[in-house]
């Protein structure tokens, strides 16, 4: 797309029968940059196919098989049937089917919960690799990039989380130090590696990559070791990574803007923010939401490196297309290149300036974007933080587009000396 986007980089799940449901495709071509869906589900191919507005994505998990008989997904099935034991990882000092790496899932399988076994595929395997080729290529050739979601760099991340765990024996009872076929975490990040670059179209083309996810560990984010690992992942997924279920993360925000930084001087790397809430459409609470995710956005934007993920009304139909996200920011006056420290203006607090910003657009001039990283101590905000000026704060209302939201620029006055900001909140502001 030439010129200005109408948009800020966006990216929003887009499914027959779960969210985007009622999108249209002018709706997804029109807001979206990213619409994802998957197995069975080709809303999101049907909506951006050809269009050079949006670009599908796949997702897929490449790390463990689901078994539950037959509930059992295609992709499941069809490996059980012609996997032999070195398919599996195990525990360390071990290669028999005992001793697997097993976790357990809350499955509904014919209108009843039960506990679904999950197993750990070794992914240094050929075979393993030729089967997960096979399967992308006849199901998902024609998406434009793959989710490869619980891809982690980093042993204990990658084996905790599904099911709660896949180590019973080792000390303590939930974590994975290490396993037979990945001793540490090089082997690990060396085995998707291997993976990922196995992965082509049917045409040979790469296919090109997505990883979920980017973790905040003390004080940095980690797995950002995967985007060297192989030439076709082009961006991490950083899953509630600002905002979880509701609960916004100040902690996390110096990790995040640490992790877009370097993700900026990636060339082709992208940091996807993905944030997940549920709360009412145009409530107080979704606001606020709204602009700490938006804001946090602005503050490590760098075109064609950060997109926004806000799935921030998962139980709805709509498509999650937001009218802050048709505000588009451009010609930064503080840099975003090295890390949170380019930005910050007093303790925990962070601000970004930009020269020239749009609304779908539409020019508007400057906007600024101003977050609170404080865990406990409201501040106000100080005119010395600001090299420009600005008149007015965007107000927020409503819900998402298709429901009627909308972005007002010159409703709210901005008074430096008088407006406030809440721990871990934060304010766009335009001229």
């Amino acid at each position: 797309m030439s010129g200005i986007p109408k948009h800020f980089p966006t990216w929003a799940y887009d499914e027959y029968t779960g969210q985007g449901a009622a999108g249209s495709p002018a709706l997804a071509q029109t807001y979206l940059t990213y619409a994802e869906s998957g197995f069975n589900n080709t809303k999101a191919l049907d909506d951006c196919a050809g269009s050079n507005s949006c670009y599908s994505v796949f997702y897929f998990e490449p790390n463990f098989a689901y078994l539950i008989g037959d509930c059992s997904s295609v992709y499941a099935s069809g490996l059980f049937a012609v996997a032999t034991e070195s398919w599996f990882l195990h525990q360390s000092g071990y290669s028999d089917s005992a001793h697997r790496l097993v976790g357990h899932h809350a499955f509904r399988c014919k209108n009843a919960i039960v506990g679904e076994p999950v197993y750990a595929l070794d992914q240094y395997n050929p075979d393993v690799r030729a089967y997960i080729e096979s399967y992308l290529t006849s199901y998902a050739d024609q998406y434009d990039l793959y989710e490869m979601d619980e891809t982690s760099g980093h042993l204990l991340n990658q084996f905790y989380g599904t099911g709660g765990g896949m180590c019973q024996n080792n000390p303590p009872p939930h974590l994975c130090s290490t396993t037979q076929e990945y001793p540490d975490d090089a082997s690990l990040v060396q085995a998707h590696g291997e993976l990922f670059s196995s992965l082509t179209h049917h045409n040979g083309t790469p296919m090109k990559l997505v990883f979920n996810g980017i973790t905040m560990a003390n004080g940095e984010a980690t797995d950002l070791t995967l985007f060297a690992a192989s030439s076709n992942v082009v961006g991490g997924l950083c899953e509630d990574c600002v905002d979880s279920h509701g609960t916004l993360r100040p902690d996390d925000y110096v990790p995040v803007l640490n992790a877009m930084a370097q993700i900026n001087a990636i060339p082709n790397g992208s940091f996807v923010e993905l944030n997940i809430g549920n709360d009412p459409a145009g409530s107080p609470k979704q606001i606020e939401e709204r602009t700490i995710t938006a804001a946090m956005a602005w503050l490590g934007y760098s075109p064609g490196h950060t997109i926004a993920f806000p799935d921030l009304e998962f139980s709805s139909h709509d498509l999650a297309v937001w009218p802050e996200y048709d505000i588009v920011p451009s010609d930064p006056v503080e840099s975003m290149s090295s890390s949170y420290a380019d930005i910050q203006v007093a303790s925990r607090v962070y601000r970004r300036e930009f020269r020239s910003c749009y609304n779908f657009g539409v020019p508007i001039g400057q906007c600024a974007a101003i977050v609170n990283g404080n865990t406990t101590n409201p501040i106000t905000l100080s005119a010395s933080w600001l090299q420009l000026t600005y008149g007015h704060v965007v107000r927020i209302s409503g819900g998402d587009i298709a429901s009627g939201g909308q972005v007002f620029l010159n409703t709210v006055p901005f008074v430096p000396a008088a407006t406030t900001l809440q721990p871990g909140q934060g304010i766009l502001l335009v001229r």
